[in-house]
């Protein structure tokens, strides 16, 4: 059979040690049979716009579970002003004690809430993530001690990857923020896009605060066999 609603992720896969797909093609039936032919322990995620209710529920049928709601946060860039702001980084490194600092401090990101994924497995997949965006010339990065911002450039958007701010270098998120706005003005980007879950609510406070509005939620359903 030539999968047509599953595409396996080699990141993924190699990170939690076990065949990792996700749907790119929802359609029920097609999917299911795709689903029952897989041999072995394996996982899987799909992402449905939240107000798909049908979509979700016969997801859910199929065994995939509800794990989160991602709300998106734009920064509209009409009329800003663009300033120095310095240059971000390409590819870089961070320390290993760094690095694992910051794999620890997504408790509320998908896989946090999974109860089906455990918390070193969750760490250690954040971990080669924030490795693999440090190291990736493509990911532009503003870093500051204990805390970072990456993002691409996609259509004249600039979309954050990750935002992370350890709690010894707290208020350095703003200041992160008002860099990559500054510099995406300048740049004469159109906007910035960021995604977070609907759960970690200071995330969502945090946004608001810096002039981010909420413009479309999509909902993360996982399985796990």
């Amino acid at each position: 059979m030539n999968p047509t609603c599953l595409a396996r992720q080699a990141f993924d896969s190699e990170a939690f040690a076990v065949d990792y797909y996700r749907v790119v093609n929802p359609a029920p039936e097609p999917l299911g049979r795709e689903l029952d032919a897989l041999a072995g322990p394996f996982m899987a995620d799909a992402k449905l716009d939240a107000q798909d209710i049908e979509g979700s529920k016969a997801l859910q049928r199929l065994g995939f579970r509800k794990v989160c709601t991602q709300p998106a946060f734009v920064l509209d860039l009409a009329g800003a002003r663009g300033a120095a702001a310095g240059e971000p980084q390409a590819a870089c490194a961070l320390p290993e004690t760094d690095l694992a600092a910051h794999a620890a401090n997504f408790p509320f990101s998908r896989f946090g809430l999974d109860p089906m994924i455990a918390p070193e497995e969750r760490t250690r997949h954040q971990a080669r993530w924030i490795a693999n965006t440090m190291a990736s010339p493509d990911v532009l990065k503003f870093l500051d001690n204990g805390a970072f911002v990456s993002f691409k450039i996609r259509d004249a958007v600039a979309v954050i990857d990750l935002i992370s701010v350890l709690p010894a270098a707290r208020g350095r998120g703003s200041l992160l923020l008002g860099r990559l706005k500054a510099w995406a003005a300048a740049r004469g980007l159109k906007r910035i896009e960021v995604t977070t879950e609907s759960e970690n609510v200071p995330a969502c406070l945090f946004y608001q605060k810096n002039g981010y509005r909420l413009e479309r939620a999509s909902v993360a359903l996982h399985m796990r066999k």
